[in-house]
């Protein structure tokens, strides 16, 4: 099925997006909160889930939909190449999302975030394998 992927990976943000938000609120409310002191360690997977895994997200999603196609087949991006991103990013950005806030207590938690990190950077590049595929000037017959 063409762009299942693609709707996947936005599903997949609009998720990290309502986790973030919710977090955010939740950082909020334990300011003024005795019970909720704790809070203060997920500002970097608040903010990590929004713009890596909401808008990061959403970006290569409507890059790979939208992008100019090959010039060769496959003109679209594989499925099982689009489903491979979406596996390696977002395992990524869950493992990281899980294990950052209490990394410091932990040292297995700190490299299973340092693993996380690496699942996204490994992610990005194939991204841009992908999409470097079909990049090229206007009008032009062949890649450059």
């Amino acid at each position: 099925m063409k762009f299942r992927y693609q709707r996947w990976m936005l599903r997949a943000s609009l998720l990290y997006l309502l986790v973030g938000i919710t977090l955010g609120l939740l950082m909020y409310l334990g300011q003024g909160m005795a019970g909720l002191g704790w809070t203060y360690r997920l500002y970097t997977t608040h903010v990590h889930l929004i713009l890596v895994g909401a808008v990061m997200q959403v970006i290569m999603a409507v890059a790979l939909w939208m992008f100019p196609r090959r010039k060769e087949p496959p003109y679209w991006t594989p499925e099982s190449q689009g489903l491979t991103l979406f596996g390696i990013f977002n395992l990524g950005v869950v493992l990281r999302s899980l294990a950052e806030p209490w990394s410091l207590v932990s040292p297995s938690l700190y490299w299973i975030g340092v693993l996380g990190v690496s699942l996204e950077i490994l992610g990005f590049f194939y991204f841009a394998y992908l999409i470097l595929q079909r990049i090229r000037a206007p009008g032009s017959s062949r890649r450059s």
